[in-house]
């Protein structure tokens, strides 16, 4: 399966995916990334040989996004570009394209990055959560596929860590359900904080793999 990733900052989710790889935890998994700047996630692709390519792009200008799209032809797409996609390619795409947001959507949208969880706390919210969600012309309106969610009872620093965990796994299912390939052994998992329910043994992400994460 062909996983494209649009990046513009660090790539966390991106890092994930290509650990859980090397580990032997998913398999049958080919990673792309296209950047619209210079990042730690294109310095990571490239350090990494994994195919990677910087491009110019805007809404009114997807002629080189279209084309390397073509050359790709990925399974998904994960937007985690800071910007708006436009309407063609969400058309051409359309159920291919899937975001990760760190709120518990419709709450918090339109936000970037751990904006959501520091807006949770200054509100002080009983929950916080990550979404995953499909892509459409709108901003973060698309149908969510996977959530997670815990207690805001925990330092926020705390949270953004685990909010990032949880939001790593909420994506490999969201991976899952829309593509709906065999890439890891599936395996039910009943545990409340997730919805649905993870297809997989989340207990492979354990203490040593988000240590070896953070170090990536």
């Amino acid at each position: 399966m062909k996983i494209c990733f649009l990046a513009s900052g660090k790539g966390g989710n991106f890092k994930f995916l290509n650990l859980a790889k090397k580990l032997g935890i998913i398999s049958n998994v080919d990673l792309f990334l296209i950047a619209d700047r210079d990042c730690d996630s294109l310095e990571y692709a490239k350090k990494n040989k994994i195919f990677n390519k910087k491009i110019h792009y805007k809404k009114s200008d997807n002629t080189e996004f279209l084309k390397e799209l073509e050359i790709i032809d990925p399974d998904i797409i994960i937007t985690n570009w800071h910007k708006i996609i436009d309407v063609e390619v969400v058309n051409k795409y359309q159920g291919k394209l899937i975001n990760l947001h760190y709120s518990l959507l419709p709450a918090f949208d339109g936000l970037i990055g751990i904006e959501p969880i520091k807006q949770a706390y200054d509100r002080s919210c009983s929950y916080i959560g990550a979404t995953c969600h499909y892509v459409d012309e709108g901003v973060d309106s698309g149908g969510i596929i996977s959530q997670s969610i815990i207690k805001a009872d925990i330092p926020i620093e705390v949270a953004i860590q685990k909010i990032f965990e949880k939001g790593c796994l909420i994506l490999l299912n969201s991976i899952l359900v829309v593509s709906n390939k065999e890439i890891i052994i599936k395996k039910e998992n009943n545990k409340f904080e997730y919805s649905p329910d993870l297809l997989f043994d989340d207990n492979q992400f354990n203490e040593i793999f988000w240590n070896q994460l953070r170090k990536a």
